[in-house]
């Protein structure tokens, strides 16, 4: 009997030194599952900030549509030594889609990116010039310039050459970024307004 007490005493010291060289406590796996399941964690996290630089977003088309609004109205339809006055010539000229005439600042092309210096296969542009053509103290017109009177007028009364060039915007707002410029044109305060997507 005395052997037999012996020999469990010896089984159970053997599996307690086993327990002890595995050296792994539930404790122990917590800790590694916790600190595993963090890195995996950080990592989902951090991978798109890494990839964001390569990705276009709203960020660079609102950049790029600041600086058609400021390039219209500080030099391409105007004198750079006269920002924000829109000469009247280069204006026509630019939303009739005519070749710039000397003195305008834009580019020549078919297409109102093209004008404007963008790739039109990457980005859509649409630039319209509004103001208050009536005697309505509170209207924003699209504004059209009449060759016949050469005067602004409302682009609903019928004219010349409609200020307006692009495609239409898409209807959700959060497709497209917008800058407004304040300038004058003919004497007349208007609004400049470039829509990209």
């Amino acid at each position: 009997m005395n052997g037999r007490r012996n020999g469990t005493q010896s089984e159970d010291r053997l599996r307690q030194s086993e327990k002890r060289r595995r050296g792994q406590t539930t404790l122990d796996f917590a800790i590694g599952m916790s600190l595993f399941l963090s890195v995996l964690i950080f990592i989902f996290l951090f991978i798109p900030g890494l990839l964001s630089p390569f990705s276009a977003g709203v960020q660079e088309e609102t950049v790029t549509t600041d600086r058609v609004a400021d390039g219209l109205t500080m030099g391409m339809l105007g004198s750079p030594q006269r920002p924000y006055v829109l000469d009247e010539h280069c204006t026509r000229e630019f939303f009739a889609g005519n070749a710039p005439p000397s003195g305008c600042g834009y580019e020549s092309g078919g297409s109102p990116e093209e004008r404007v210096g963008l790739d039109p296969l990457r980005e859509n542009v649409n630039v319209t010039v509004s103001g208050n053509a009536t005697a309505t103290a509170a209207a924003d017109e699209l504004l059209c310039w009449d060759s016949g009177n050469q005067e602004l007028v409302a682009a609903s009364a019928g004219c010349g050459t409609v200020l307006a060039a692009g495609r239409a915007p898409p209807s959700n707002n959060d497709a497209s970024v917008t800058a407004l410029r304040a300038a004058s044109l003919n004497g007349q305060d208007v609004t400049v307004r470039v829509v990209m997507w």
